[in-house]
């Protein structure tokens, strides 16, 4: 549990009032929160009454807390006292703490509940809905059918703790899911409909009551009016682990038993993305000020802090690495890639300055369940394009400000709106670069037609400039006419929208276009958009066009159809239809195509997935019509090949050798040698397991993770107890034939020569570099010239084994 800076310094933090911790999966948020216990409990718990309570959701979630407390107490013995069950410190889930608070609420007023069984709540729900029908004879939600839906919309007023019908009818239903046929997907406010549910909840609760039953929701109303009005004792420091997945209710408790002092802290742990429980408050995107906490400036982020990917890095290199006057520069100075992987920039194409404007309000507000406003920025060329914006934005109610160059005010949790001018020499975490058009970068009313190359060398250092400036996600986008340097950004290195392998459209000449045997008019308006997206299905997602045909006919009833793009893969042999995909002219929009779709869909029993797209507008969507980021790119096991063939680099002879292995079964191996084409027999064989990945380049985080097995000839390793597999996720060793994506076979050893390709440790973190020797010190090359060295004292660095073989 040794930590690495980052967490370090969150956990060290000194007490200040509330605070936010926002982490990404893996992180290490649960180590921060079992951390920081000891770090309270030793600084900042001076008076008698002072403790801490470390709060979670479930108890799956309380177990893993108390192991990663085992691992710590037998790594470090004299915080053993802290594993102790006493007064001072407390790790309970929130369901058992606000148990207790029901139970002493009962003892005091003396009465008795229980909990009814699930068929007892939906026999009193549907009873209520009865009672309350004849009152609203004409509202169709109010029927028996849609119990489910009705009781989980009760729960839900519980769990947030709204008090009358007037705040239920003003309040924002986030997250409000269907409940099946004939229900709501979003519940309108002021409306009779609330109204009637509200009234609902009440009947309900009195039927509940009448029979000496509550729910846990009520109980836990209950709880909270118990620690509003009793003191059974509050905690200095409270730490709340999965925040995002706490009812209001559960929240406004524990801040009721927050003992507030001058070093006292209430903190925060949470992943808005992992937030999965209907009734949660926080995990549905509302901010902190709703349970009387501004956490403007008391947040803090667990994940690596590089300025740039290097996916964006490189788009943006692409950008100025042909540009004469830029490279020829005797102060250029190339750009390192950092080893750090995210996200391609994102490149959206507009009709209409509204359209870009609809699209920035979208992203905006999905983008603000994980960040903070003040982490996005929006970069135009000209001051005029960022006021138009403004003022869009807030009409939205999205806040946001023009970035003073005077008095920037930084600490304003607020989007800032910036010109690509004064974005230099500043960061965040989301870029959107917007009206990339032509007329605007480059300014062609500028052009001296004796000085046009100058004048773009310069507005494409501004774009290089702008691009730069993103950590974590950049999006660009042009309205009507793109300028053109978004041409001179390579395509394969931007996408169309987030978590999609798709990248933006372009023009296909029609001596490119693919199919053309089964073209019925090749000058159709829509025909440039399906080869696009022929073409990404082949060289992108990478399905052969043997197994793609265009027109694929549909049997619907006694009608026949025909879907634009039908995508084939093999199932026992069989080929059948995997993914479907209509295709409209560009730019006239998708609802139609989107219609048609889901019914050729439906008419197909073995068809997988959907695609309707006019090269502006994309929509990915599976069977069950759930809209989805991306379709799935093509498997070996599609395929009709049964033989799964990879290449295996034996760095212990300098041989390659062909390894394949029947698809699905990889006990069984068949063996040759490259070279001269013999097959190569063996007697034994060991399962290597796969046991996680290893960054080729800066190192990442060292975690052991047992995934599946690699089955080698025992000729290949040295020992079959020493020797695991790594699959690679950086390119900084392309130069010795590891590439991103291959499996390295590693043999446990803590010593290596010169020259040797090893797996080293560095505060716990791992990478792949060759190993050298210089005095007291060991440098760590990379095999890719992007990459600079690392150098490091002998003593910081633990050599965890040595690359024995590369299987590609």
């Amino acid at each position: 549990m040794k930590l690495n800076m980052e967490q370090r310094r969150i956990v060290e933090l000194e007490p200040s009032g509330h605070m936010m911790i926002k982490g990404v999966a893996g992180s290490g948020k649960t180590t921060v929160s079992v951390r920081r216990i000891s770090f309270l409990h030793d600084h900042y718990c001076p008076e008698e009454d002072d403790n801490i309570l470390l709060v979670t959701y479930n108890k799956t979630l309380l177990s893993y807390i108390k192991h990663q407390y085992q691992k710590l107490k037998e790594a470090e013995p004299e915080l053993e006292s802290l594993f102790q069950s006493t007064s001072e410190i407390k790790i309970v889930t929130i369901d058992s703490l606000m148990y207790k608070y029901f139970n002493q609420y009962q003892q005091r007023v003396k009465t008795k509940y229980e909990t009814p069984t699930a068929p007892v709540e939906n026999q009193l729900m549907i009873k209520a809905i009865h009672q309350l029908k004849e009152k609203y004879p004409t509202n169709r939600i109010l029927s028996p059918k849609n119990s489910l839906f009705l009781r989980d919309e009760v729960t839900w007023i519980n769990a947030c703790n709204i008090p009358d019908v007037e705040t239920y009818q003003n309040i924002d239903r986030i997250g409000r899911a269907t409940g099946g046929s004939g229900t709501p997907q979003k519940l309108t406010k002021n409306s009779e409909l609330r109204a009637a549910i509200f009234e609902l909840m009440e009947i309900f609760n009195a039927l509940l009551e009448n029979n000496g039953y509550i729910t846990f929701k009520k109980m836990n109303l209950l709880a909270l009016q118990e620690a509003q009005q009793m003191n059974h004792g509050k905690y200095t420091h409270i730490i709340i682990d999965e925040s995002q997945d706490l009812t209001k209710v559960q929240l406004e408790f524990l801040k009721c038993i927050y003992s507030e002092k001058r070093h006292s802290s209430i903190m925060f742990v949470a992943d808005n993305t992992q937030s999965i429980y209907s009734q949660s408050w926080l995990g549905k995107g509302r901010p902190y000020t709703t349970i009387g906490y501004d956490m403007s400036g008391k947040s803090r982020m667990l994940t690596k802090n590089y300025r740039t990917t290097t996916e964006i890095s490189t788009a943006a290199y692409g950008l100025i690495e042909h540009d004469v006057n830029i490279n020829n520069n005797v102060d250029f100075v190339k750009p390192s890639l950092i080893d750090r992987h995210g996200h391609p920039p994102m490149y959206r194409f507009f009709t209409s300055s509204a359209m870009q404007l609809d699209f920035l309000i979208s992203e905006i507000t999905t983008l603000l369940n994980d960040y903070r406003h003040s982490d996005i920025c929006i970069v135009a060329k000209e001051k005029r394009l960022i006021e138009s914006v403004s003022v869009g934005l807030e009409n939205a109610e999205i806040f946001s400000e023009i970035l003073n160059s005077t008095k920037p005010d930084f600490d304003s949790n607020k989007v800032k709106l910036v010109t690509m001018h004064s974005i230099k020499g500043l960061e965040f975490k989301v870029i959107f670069l917007i009206d990339l058009n032509e007329g605007v970068i480059p300014n062609d009313s500028l052009y001296d037609l004796d000085d046009e190359a100058t004048l773009d060398s310069e507005e494409r250092k501004l774009l290089y400039v702008g691009m730069t400036r993103a950590n974590d996600l950049l999006y660009m986008s042009s309205v009507r006419k793109p300028s053109k340097f978004i041409k001179e950004i390579t395509n394969d290195h931007l996408r169309v929208k987030r978590d999609c392998t798709l990248r933006p459209f372009h023009s296909i000449g029609i001596q490119d276009y693919q199919l053309t045997n089964q073209l019925v008019d090749i000058n159709a308006k829509e025909e440039v958009v399906r080869q696009w997206l022929l073409k990404e299905l082949v060289n992108t997602y990478g399905y052969p066009l043997e197994l793609i045909k265009l027109e694929f006919p549909v049997q619907q009833f006694s009608k026949r159809g025909y879907v634009d793009i039908g995508v084939s893969i093999f199932v026992n042999g069989e080929m059948v239809p995997y993914i479907f995909a209509e295709i409209k002219r560009f730019g006239a929009g998708i609802e139609s195509g989107f219609a048609q779709l889901t019914s050729y869909i439906e008419a197909d029993a073995s068809v997988r997935y959907g695609v309707v797209t006019d090269g502006l507008e994309i929509k990915c969507v599976d069977r069950q019509g759930e809209v989805l980021n991306d379709i799935p790119k093509c498997r070996p096991q599609f395929l009709p090949e049964t033989k799964e063939k990879r290449m295996y680099l034996n760095l212990k002879n300098g041989k390659k050798y062909s390894y394949a292995t029947e698809i699905g079964d990889t006990e069984n191996m068949e063996i040759s040698d490259s070279a001269s084409g013999l097959f190569v027999e063996y007697e034994t064989k060991t399962r290597v397991p796969l046991i996680g990945n290893v960054a080729a380049g800066v190192p990442t985080t060292a975690e052991e993770q047992y995934e599946s097995v690699i089955v080698l000839p025992n000729d290949w390793i040295a020992s079959p107890n020493d020797t695991f597999a790594l699959t690679v996720t950086g390119d900084s060793m392309i130069g010795a034939g590891i590439d991103k994506g291959d499996q390295v076979i590693v043999n446990r050893q803590n010593v290596a020569s010169n020259g040797d390709i090893v797996i080293a440790i560095i505060e716990e973190e791992a990478t792949m570099k060759k190993f050298m020797l210089m005095g007291d010190s060991v440098l760590l090359i990379s095999e890719n010239s992007s990459y600079e060295p690392i150098q490091m004292k002998r003593e910081d660095v633990l050599i965890n084994g040595k690359v024995i073989g590369v299987l590609k």
